[in-house]
């Protein structure tokens, strides 16, 4: 039986087309019509495109070269519930590079071809249905509106997010600064249980531009193809893709962008409250069950509940009464974040204050404070700008709760009036979200600084502007609202968010040093008027290390460390997962079937978490990725094979966007993995040195040493000849340091077998 097919892929590439025409004319199991073969004259091209896929059985779609028209109907395809047959030419030196951009192809496969021969004959055999989508989800009404985030926090990204916190609307997001691959089973299950999505296109002037817009050409076609309407934003007129050229709104100003969000997110709203029903797979398999969530707790708040793992440092949070939760990323911070969120929910006699900004300008802020003063003035108007900052947002939280009170008060609503009068708590500020009013209060002081002045002229004018006269009347006003509170609980998280990239620098962590010592100042301060405050500050280890060597007293903060070192313990969190949304007699099989024995002997599992780093966020996507090869392979169970490639895929995946991790903190190179390309496992203290000098890093050659032990990438041997590596350590870098100076003038660095496969 000969099956109908549709061929798309990018024109203006002899070595891919000229393959592809020759193979496909052909091949006599499938009917295929390349996309050059249509006939579109006087016709809108993107519509004949989406008709040529409805009516095809199969879409077979060329990455060799990636093309956002290619991109768009790749989703457009799966989100029809088309079986999608992705192929690459590999005889291109880019292709390999080029289909892993963005993380959707990591676990699909591809027919891989060098010529028309070879890849007429690998359709021929191909079974097509094995590539359909498995991964599509009821509608989330909790939240209705996906958003595409961008890897840098620019104005344009603001303005739209900014209007959506405005607009009441409970957002998912994909955020390739906390997740940077956009797998395919996550796009697939966001999209479709979406009611709404806002897609930001970005100009090629901004860093990220070219794969970000690849992922909304990608994201955009499975809108389509899920029947979801989605609004596309540009704030440029550069040329769009003749796919969706038609469905780009073109802004340019925030209040162009203010008014399609909102007048967008209504209507998401309107949508929500509609019962919507999409095509369901049938006859799942036990693996199609498994929904193993996000990796990153920022998509998973609604649901984190049902598989959230209560360890001994979550319940430390909740009982502490002012601690800094210390962690790498992707530890868990956040999950535990948006855990004692939760609990104390249900403590009426608390009020919690989250304090999450999306991104800001602190950096911004502190670059045009050193410009101008003093470092003893830099650090009274930082923490001064704290306290104004924290007092504002207590204020605000006891504004909302009176309100809901004083509707029938009088007497209330008039001392709510007055509060309101007095600090200018105007509607743009009370409605607004933090990351806006922590932007604003920036801009304010950034805004207020004369290049011309110095010191103590700039210490008096932000002193009149924000801070100390208003620090006072914040506090009594505080204090005036809080009677019905027998404590108030702050939890500030994200303060790195909106840190430039290439090295965290002094000044930074000093910055949040000021922001620990006002919270421990404002708890001392509202002790003596009757008031509990307890607070959680959430921060990177790599930070917490700097803060404690610029600090006196070493002791000084309480500390909860969540870096994960226990292998048994993370495999009852990825159990956890596993079994948390299948049936509870299918608990066991679920469980068993994502754990098969590799040929050497090792549980798969068991070489997960050994890739993983010890990070929960780690062990979670690989898992995922595992998963999703065995599914996309019409697999019962996770094979052998679909763990390894998994672990290849991950280690692909930690030598390049890992890289980025540790250049954000310390300006190292992110191309410092494939400086040991072909080394094999271990290297000698010599080796390294002469390796690392050749990269011209700038930086001292001990200390990018230093840096590699402490993210894991170089580990030593220790006096039993085992390998030793930070987290075997309980990530004591003094002490793993110490082992490796024993063994001098012989020093070697073994490599960390996750990185391996990718090198």
């Amino acid at each position: 039986m000969t099956r109908k097919a549709f061929y798309a892929y990018p024109g203006g590439h002899r070595d891919v087309e000229d393959s592809i025409g020759a193979a496909v004319s052909r091949v006599t199991n499938f009917k295929i019509k390349p996309w050059p073969k249509m006939d579109i004259f006087g016709f809108r091209i993107d519509e004949l495109i989406r008709e040529e896929i409805v009516e095809a059985e199969i879409l077979f779609a060329d990455i060799t070269y990636p093309n956002f028209n290619v991109y768009y109907e790749i989703g457009y395809s799966i989100g029809r519930l088309k079986p999608v047959v992705p192929t690459m030419n590999y005889a291109v030196t880019t292709a390999n590079a080029n289909a892993s951009l963005t993380g959707i192809f990591d676990v699909t496969g591809q027919i891989r071809y060098q010529n028309a021969q070879e890849l007429e004959e690998k359709i021929r055999d191909t079974n097509a249905d094995a590539w359909a989508n498995h991964y599509i989800k009821e509608k989330n009404h909790n939240e209705p509106l996906f958003i595409l985030d961008t890897l840098r926090k620019i104005d344009f990204r603001q303005y739209i997010f900014n209007a959506v916190s405005n607009s009441g609307v409970e957002k998912n997001t994909f955020d390739p600064d906390e997740t940077p691959r956009l797998s395919l089973s996550t796009s697939v299950a966001d999209i479709s249980a979406s009611t709404g999505v806002i897609i930001p296109l970005l100009s090629s002037n901004i860093e990220d531009s070219f794969r970000h817009n690849l992922r909304a050409a990608f994201l955009l076609g499975l809108a389509h193809g899920f029947d979801v309407e989605p609004l596309v934003l540009q704030y440029e007129n550069e040329p769009a893709p003749l796919d969706f050229r038609d469905f780009i709104t073109t802004v340019r100003s925030r209040r162009e962008v203010d008014q399609k969000v909102e007048e967008y997110c209504q209507k998401t709203l309107i949508k929500n409250q509609k019962r919507s029903v999409i095509a369901q797979i049938p006859n799942r398999s036990l693996l199609e069950k498994i929904d193993l969530g996000a990796s990153a707790a920022e998509k998973e708040a609604q649901r984190l509940g049902s598989y959230f793992l209560r360890t001994a440092e979550y319940s430390r949070s909740l009982r502490a009464d002012g601690a800094l939760v210390v962690g790498r990323k992707g530890s868990g911070k956040s999950a535990i974040f948006y855990s004692v969120i939760d609990r104390k929910a249900d403590d009426k006699t608390a009020l919690t204050v989250e304090l999450k900004p999306e991104s800001h300008s602190l950096s911004e802020l502190r670059e045009k404070l050193l410009e101008v003063m003093s470092v003893g003035v830099f650090d009274h108007t930082i923490a001064a700008f704290w306290q104004y900052i924290i007092y504002i947002e207590i204020l605000l939280q006891l504004r909302d709760k009176a309100l809901l009170k004083a509707k029938y008060n009088f007497k209330k609503l008039k001392e709510i009036e007055e509060i309101e009068s007095e600090f200018s708590l105007t509607e743009e500020m009370v409605s607004g979200d933090f990351t806006a009013r922590l932007e604003g209060a920036v801009k304010a002081v950034v805004g207020a600084i004369d290049p011309k002045d110095r010191g103590e002229q700039v210490r008096n004018k932000l002193t009149n502007l924000l801070f100390e006269r208003q620090i006072g009347q914040l506090r009594n006003a505080v204090v005036k609202l809080a009677g019905d509170f027998e404590s108030i609980i702050v939890l500030f998280d994200n303060i790195d968010k909106g840190w430039p990239a290439r090295q965290v620098e002094a000044h930074d962590v000093r910055m949040v040093q000021h922001l620990a010592n006002v919270l421990t100042q404002l708890q001392r301060d509202l002790r003596r008027r009757e008031i509990t405050l307890e607070y959680l500050l959430f921060i990177r280890s790599d930070v917490y290390e700097q803060l404690v060597e610029e600090t006196s007293d070493r002791g000084k903060y309480n500390a909860i460390r969540v870096d994960w070192s226990d292998a048994e313990q993370l495999r009852f969190l990825l159990k956890q997962r596993v079994v948390s949304n299948v049936p509870a007699d299918q608990a066991n099989a679920a469980w068993v079937a994502i754990d098969p024995m590799l040929d050497d002997g090792t549980s798969g599992v068991t070489a997960m978490i050994q890739a993983s780093l010890m990070r929960p966020r780690f062990l979670i996507d690989l898992a995922e990725r595992a998963v999703s090869f065995a599914i996309n392979r019409g697999h019962e169970f996770v094979s052998s094979k679909d763990v390894t490639d998994a672990l290849a895929s991950h280690s692909l995946y930690l030598v390049t966007d890992f890289g980025y991790e540790l250049r954000d903190v310390s300006g190292i190179s992110e191309k410092i993995f494939y400086a040991f390309l072909g080394y094999g496992d271990v290297v000698d203290e010599n080796q390294a040195i002469e390796i690392i000098d050749k990269q011209n890093i700038g930086i001292d050659t001990g200390r990018v040493i230093n840096l590699l032990l402490w993210y894991g990438f170089f580990g030593i041997i220790d006096r039993r000849g085992k390998k030793a590596f930070i987290y075997d350590r309980e990530y004591d870098i003094s002490r793993l340091e110490a082992e490796r100076d024993q063994q001098a003038p012989k020093i070697e660095y073994v490599i960390n077998p996750a990185f391996l496969r990718g090198l």
